[in-house]
């Protein structure tokens, strides 16, 4: 249960990240309306409610997500976790363990026993304090709710005495324009309450001036469906109770929302009436309703300055509407699309392949004709576009590309699901733009096959490789993707395992923790922790250990022998030697943080 917690609570925190973007950008863009009327600024908040609930898989140049790539690649889909289909990495690496190639029928099974009675062994700490804090986050929403529902009865104790007004209008007995007008003595203000039947409720001997301007705010609520609005809202805030920018954004929509409705009024029945108007915020402000969460009161908000945008209300000029208009489409356009790939989709010479922005890509045919040279071009380019979409969860790309038996492979390795969701929250390859590391790396392609090495991370943090093999097919000018397997070598019980995730090493992949950011994060926290890593498991200022933790090697002696050829206080060779298919690596471990920090790996011999 702590692990799903885990895995749930770590996609909301991703998905926070996103919403706090689109959060300060709308602030911002209200901050350039401020002398604009409210109704614009109460539109730029539907447009955080949509980045809440939805990941639009739409990516353009104008995103405001191009300015933080380097937390955008952690994001993944609200639908996917209401759906309930995010898997962890012990239900996708169990099953992708069962189609690893070893020698023999009997390593085999006893590699995957290992590997998988490994995995299951216990939850790191990462992932227990996170399904503490993701337990804790659920009762918290569970309290928001409760005390929702307990606005809401108590509101309906409040007005269970209230009757029908039948003297509203000389031409309307019991309904203005449809809606139901109530009379309490036991209400300070005037509010609607109900979104299916909405009512209005105002308090008993209302002065007839203030009647009609005062139903017609609360029926301009009704018109444009707040009591929902501010429903879907009110729930959003429990769900990311944690993120004070949300509250911030209630808060302002609250109140755009009622300056909208005071200036609708104003437009209905002219400036003649913003006096009167006035004195009326002021004294139902007064006596603020006690449970204004649940319905939607003439006198919530900030009542001074409700008074003030009042007073100063008036209506633009058709131009300045139409420059607004733009300016909300732009707005709405870049918070609400992801930003785009750094990795530019031009043609590429043979001599570029491995120089792509993301990829270090090797052909392995021979010199070829120009017509074939073309060829490998455009499956290169093929390959690549899959490889943007699988580390994006871009799950439209991957089915487009995909053919049937494609799919089904993604379904057998839990990739891909029946609801149209692909990948899970953690690990999962990303791109470190400060570091520079790629999030993955075509090892070789061809014009019908490739091979590509992604490098998936944890937050621990914690690098592992996956190798993934593609075969493909030309069909009406399009490459499609036949085949895919794709092999998690989290666990290297052979040698053939180890040189298909470092078949040059490690150096230029974010595999190399020296260079990619993450041994400095390791090194503090060891320093604090008797020299452990997160999870307590791996004494990381023992070579040893640290080698097997950092390269992902299978902790089994039988099968992984490790011993140390030279020693210094800062450096140590290693050799690695595989019983199962008799191959040996030597290692080179550095101590980049002194004799007292941890070990890293230096070179790959």
């Amino acid at each position: 249960m702590l692990n799903d917690l885990s895995q749930i609570f770590l996609t909301f925190l991703y998905k926070n990240m996103t919403v706090s973007v689109v959060i300060i950008a709308v602030l911002l863009a209200r901050f350039l309306l401020r002398k604009m009327p409210k109704k614009y600024s109460y539109i730029l908040w539907s447009i955080v409610g949509i980045r809440m609930i939805f990941d639009l898989p739409f990516a353009t140049n104008i995103s405001v997500f191009n300015l933080f790539r380097g937390f955008a690649k952690h994001t993944s889909t609200v639908e996917a976790m209401l759906a309930g289909s995010h898997r962890t990495n012990l239900q996708g690496s169990t099953n992708l363990l069962n189609k690893t190639d070893t020698t023999g029928a009997a390593a085999a099974h006893a590699s995957r026993s290992t590997a998988v009675e490994a995995m299951t062994h216990t939850l790191t700490t990462s992932q227990t304090v996170l399904g503490i804090l993701g337990l804790l986050w659920l009762i918290v929403v569970a309290l928001f709710v409760a005390y929702g529902i307990y606005s809401y009865v108590k509101c309906r104790l409040l007005v269970r005495t209230a009757v029908i007004a039948r003297d509203i209008t000389p031409d309307s007995h019991k309904k203005k324009n449809n809606v139901s007008v109530w009379e309490c003595d036991r209400i300070p203000s005037p509010f609607v309450l109900g979104i299916i039947r909405s009512r209005i409720y105002i308090p008993f001997r209302m002065p007839k001036q203030e009647q009609a301007y005062i139903l017609a705010h609360e029926e301009c609520h009704i018109r444009r469906l707040d009591p929902l609005w501010k429903l879907i809202a009110f729930l959003l805030l429990a769900v990311y109770w944690w993120n004070p920018l949300v509250w911030i954004a209630f808060f302002y929509m609250v109140r755009d929302m009622e300056m909208s409705c005071d200036e609708a009024v104003i437009e209905q029945f002219g400036n003649e009436i913003k006096q009167g108007y006035s004195n009326s915020l002021l004294s139902f402000a007064m006596e603020r309703h006690p449970y204004s969460f649940a319905p939607v009161a003439f006198g919530e908000g900030d009542a001074g300055r409700r008074i003030k945008n009042v007073l100063n209300f008036k209506k633009p000029h058709t131009w300045v509407a139409i420059l607004v208009f733009v300016l909300l489409v732009v707005v709405g356009v870049s918070c609400l699309t992801n930003g785009k790939d750094k990795i530019s989709s031009e043609t590429v010479s043979d001599t570029e392949n491995s120089q792509m922005q993301q990829t270090a890509v090797e052909t392995t045919e021979a010199p070829m004709s120009s017509d074939n040279s073309s060829t490998v071009q455009e499956s290169l380019q093929s390959v690549d576009k899959w490889t943007q979409a699988f580390a994006a969860r871009d799950v439209r790309t991957i089915q487009d590309m995909a053919t049937d038996d494609a799919k089904n492979e993604l379904k057998e390795e839990n990739l891909l699901d029946d609801n149209g969701n692909f990948g899970w929250s953690s690990p999962w390859p990303w791109f470190d733009e400060e570091s520079g590391m790629p999030a993955y790396q075509i090892t070789q392609s061809d014009d019908t096959s490739a091979t590509i090495l992604y490098y998936a991370q944890v937050s621990d943090p914690h690098v592992t490789v996956w190798k993934e093999t593609l075969q493909y097919t030309r069909k009406d000018d399009k490459i499609e993707i036949a085949h895919e397997e794709l092999q998690m070598l989290n666990f290297i019980a052979s040698g053939s395992e180890f040189e298909n995730a470092y078949p040059k090493g490690i150096q230029n992949t974010p595999m190399d923790y020296q260079a990619n950011g993450l041994g400095e994060t390791l090194n503090e926290h060891a320093i604090s922790a008797n020299g452990m890593n997160p999870d307590g498991e791996y004494n990381l200022t023992d070579p040893m250990e640290a080698a097997q933790y950092l390269l992902n090697l299978l902790r089994n002696d039988d099968k992984v022998e490790i011993t140390a050829d030279k020693k210094d206080k800062t450096q140590v060779e290693l050799k690695v030697h595989f019983t199962e298919d008799d191959i040996t690596h030597h290692i080179t471990m550095i101590r980049p943080w002194g004799e007292d920090g941890i070990w890293v790996v230096g070179e790959i011999l």
